[in-house]
């Protein structure tokens, strides 16, 4: 996993010197666990930040792969530490299908290596071993762009590999509302 943010790394880098747009995003998301004995969770707020670029196939097809930090997680109902954070980098690649010059629908796969999991406020408790270090998925959403640097999306994200080491099947799920600034 590690080889492939690497690869992805040095591909997009050769990229941006061709004259790709490259910029940075930042957003908020709604973000829960999906599956097994999950009725007892809520949703957590955070955010995620990061880098992308814009590699334009066709006039209609752009390719948006990006490099985000993401908070993930979910809110337990009950107990002292409730709030449960899985940090992660992330490495989506959205296939962008415009239907106007600035309307898009995107979707595309993405893979994240959890960095830290923690839960509790104040001092925060460390869970990493509680879960996976891998995540996999899919985006489905839509990008409106606002002006020629700017741009909106909103993302729902659907994991599809168990992210929980316990008896339990969980995966993540993220609803993401994000602003885009070109840079170059």
């Amino acid at each position: 996993m590690r080889l492939l943010f690497i690869v992805l790394f040095f591909l997009c880098s050769k990229l941006s010197a061709q004259e790709h747009p490259i910029g940075i995003k930042v957003g908020g998301n709604l973000a829960n666990l999906a599956g097994d004995d999950t009725s007892d969770l809520s949703s957590l707020v955070n955010f995620h930040a990061g880098f992308f670029m814009e590699i334009e196939l066709t006039k209609d097809v752009k390719v948006q792969p990006e490099l985000l930090f993401t908070v993930y997680g979910f809110e337990l109902n009950e107990g002292e530490n409730r709030s449960v954070r899985l940090n992660y980098v992330v490495l989506p690649i959205m296939a962008k299908f415009f239907v106007s010059e600035n309307l898009s629908f995107d979707a595309g796969p993405q893979v994240g290596l959890l960095v830290t999991a923690k839960n509790g406020t104040g001092s925060l408790a460390d869970v990493k071993t509680d879960f996976f270090d891998r995540d996999f998925g899919i985006n489905l959403g839509s990008s409106y762009a606002i002006s020629n640097k700017v741009s909106a999306s909103l993302r729902y994200y659907i994991g599809l590999t168990d992210v929980t080491k316990v008896e339990t099947k969980n995966q993540n799920r993220a609803f993401q509302l994000s602003l885009q600034f070109k840079i170059k």
